[in-house]
């Protein structure tokens, strides 16, 4: 009898203790991102007064840019329309540029993106600036919503994702990260019951396409031919159209100035500054003080394993479709050579989903990885050391230890 009591009180204070767990995870998770969100509106509304009061552009803080990285996004599309894209991709003409086109003070930023980018850019840039901002903000956000719901994102998860401290700080900067990540996660959910609508999504990622790295392990994993032809199609689409409007002249200036810009920016010295915001292990090992060419090979073979692992985890349906798609995710963060924590929007969305499968519990780490966008700069700031990689293999290796097998029987092999 004694036995059975000790047994229940012991039941209970475990129950109790899990209980508490999972209420600190909520609270910490609910206390900072009030606070993400107050910092976020305290740099957003100002600038509503670019619209009823008459205030002159100026820098916004911190970015040290006009509406953060969407001044460099408008001008490049005007001057796309007036076919300099020479100016575009040269760092400092195009910094000059900037200057005489948005605001006389703005700090630098480059151009690097690929053309087909400049479609999108010149379309905004038929707007004035503020409302250019606002348009592109709103497209960029009720596209990424509108792919998820088509996707079978739920509206509860997709609703979180757009509040999570990555999506806030694409909407604070003007950036595509919230776009293209719901691109990719759409892609990846579609895959297996959809696969030409996973290869379109895909194609599309010709936009930015560091993101769609692993991709073509997945469809190729999966044998699945429609997704690979619908992929290369609208990849291919998009190419001639920019060809057609732009000619070849983009082309070239992007190969002879945006590349070299873009291996400056990846290889400058580890300071607090873009760095702070990034995902690659490359940036990490050079935060470890690391050389250029240790980081290199290290980011390589990290980059390999990530194709392989993805290749792997897709031969087969062992795995449930969310949980294969979040991991997934995980892996292409750590694969890209280039990325910053605002392009970490699906990763956000994916942890939110798996969140919901749980009936949404959660606890304190689980917090910790939906927050990490934020805390990422705050623990550079403070150490000098990037670990968004580690953060994202603790995330990848939680979710596969986490993920329920689907059972032999019923798997489908593609082999």
């Amino acid at each position: 009898m004694c036995q059975k009591v000790e047994t229940g009180m012991a039941a209970r204070v475990k129950a109790l203790a899990l209980a508490a767990w999972m209420m600190s995870g909520y609270a910490c998770l609910g206390l900072i991102w009030c606070i993400l969100l107050r910092v976020c509106a305290a740099k957003l509304l100002p600038r509503l007064a670019y619209f009823t009061a008459g205030k002159p552009i100026g820098n916004d803080a911190p970015c040290g840019k006009p509406e953060c990285d969407f001044s460099q996004v408008w001008p490049a599309g005007l001057l796309a329309r007036a076919h300099q894209y020479a100016t575009i991709y040269d760092p400092a003409a195009f910094w000059t540029a900037r200057r005489a086109l948005v605001f006389a003070g703005a700090g630098r930023v480059d151009w690097i993106y690929p053309p087909p980018m400049l479609l999108p850019a010149m379309l905004v840039s038929h707007l004035p600036f503020e409302w250019g901002f606002a348009a592109w903000t709103a497209v960029m956000t009720l596209g990424a919503l509108a792919i998820l719901r088509w996707s079978g994102v739920s509206w509860p998860v997709a609703v979180i994702g757009m509040c999570s401290p990555a999506a806030l700080w694409n909407l604070e900067l003007g950036q595509v990260g919230t776009l293209m990540g719901a691109l990719l996660l759409g892609s990846l959910l579609m895959a297996p019951r959809a696969p030409l609508r996973a290869g379109i999504l895909a194609g599309l990622l010709v936009l930015k396409p560091q993101f769609g790295l692993l991709l073509p392990a997945v469809f190729g994993a999966r044998r699945a031919y429609p997704a690979i032809i619908a992929a290369a199609m609208t990849a291919a689409l998009c190419i001639i159209l920019t060809l057609a409007l732009l000619q070849g002249g983009a082309w070239a200036a992007y190969a002879r100035s945006g590349l070299p810009a873009a291996g400056a920016i990846l290889r400058a010295p580890f300071a607090l500054g873009y760095q702070q915001f990034g995902v690659p292990v490359f940036w990490m090992l050079r935060s470890f003080g690391a050389g250029t060419g240790v980081s290199y090979a290290a980011q390589a073979a990290v980059s390999a394993a990530c194709l392989a692992a993805a290749w792997r985890l897709w031969r087969h349906d062992r795995l449930a479709p969310v949980p294969r798609a979040a991991i997934t995710l995980c892996l292409a963060l750590l694969a890209t050579p280039y990325g910053f924590t605002y392009d970490m929007v699906a990763y956000s969305i994916a942890l939110a989903m798996l969140a919901e499968a749980r009936g949404w519990r959660i606890d304190p780490l689980d917090a910790l990885l939906w927050l990490w966008p934020a805390l990422c700069p705050v623990i550079v700031m403070r150490t000098g050391l990037l670990l968004t990689p580690l953060v994202v293999a603790i995330a990848a290796g939680r979710m596969f230890g986490r993920a329920t097998p689907v059972p032999s029987g019923y798997a489908r092999v593609t082999s």
